[in-house]
């Protein structure tokens, strides 16, 4: 085992557990001051769900390897693995969906640059991407587990779904949680409507986009993950 490479996972593990269970804190006490009411809303939203996730994932590693029986290291189980390349394919998508689209287009009503807001989309993913490639723990990967890291966010879109059925208020005084969410546009679901100075696309659209995002971020975690290349590198000789 690459005892340096470890020591790196392990600190990055809990720098994660750090700024995702205390950027989640931050946004729920700070949630007035940014217009969201009550403070409970902030967790139906998949930025903190998606941090929620990736820290109890990490938290779960460090604890086995603490407090773990034979040597800490070997009571880490495949599963968490597992769970570890999902969430971090949910947190992945939580950054790019917040760089990419919601920060560069958001009011100041949003406050998307506040330092609990850049932990949860911007430093959190980070570490979580850093550390899969730095953790030497030696990964068996399998193709399905491509498709099954798009479970969380497909299941979260489901329950937006039924909330914006419900009315439920996200905190804002809205029934859905980010504008692309939205169902009850013009456009509906699966609808385009010519709009100035840009057309109103439905939802269905915006989700195929997101589910594109996640298969390929996927892809590209599993195609490059050292040991998925060693063992491509292995059938060759």
């Amino acid at each position: 085992m690459n005892f340096t490479r470890f020591k790196l996972s392990i600190a990055l593990k809990a720098a994660t557990v750090l700024f995702s269970f205390g950027g989640v804190i931050l946004a729920c006490a700070f949630s007035s001051a940014d217009g969201y009411h009550p403070w409970g809303t902030r967790l139906l939203y998949f930025t903190q769900l998606s941090n929620i996730w990736i820290g109890a994932i990490c938290l779960c590693i460090l604890l086995c390897n603490a407090f773990g029986k034979r040597g800490g290291r070997a009571s880490v189980k495949p599963w968490m693995y597992t769970l570890k390349f999902i969430f971090t394919v949910s947190i992945a998508l939580t950054g790019i969906i917040f760089c990419g689209l919601l920060a560069p287009f958001a009011d100041d009503s949003y406050n998307a640059w506040s330092f609990y807001s850049i932990f949860n989309h911007a430093v959190v993913p980070v570490l979580a991407l850093v550390d899969f490639y730095v953790d030497p723990y030696p990964l068996v990967f399998k193709r399905r587990n491509i498709l099954y890291s798009a479970m969380p966010p497909f299941v979260y879109f489901i329950l937006c779904i039924i909330l914006n059925v419900l009315n439920v208020d996200f905190g804002k005084g809205e029934p859905y949680p980010y504008i692309f969410l939205n169902f009850k546009t013009k456009a509906g679901f699966f609808g385009i409507v010519a709009s100035d100075p840009y057309p109103i696309v439905g939802s269905f659209y915006w989700l195929l986009v997101c589910f594109a995002v996640i298969i390929g971020v996927a892809y590209l975690l599993y195609r490059l993950h050292p040991s998925t290349m060693g063992a491509r590198r292995k059938s060759k000789d």
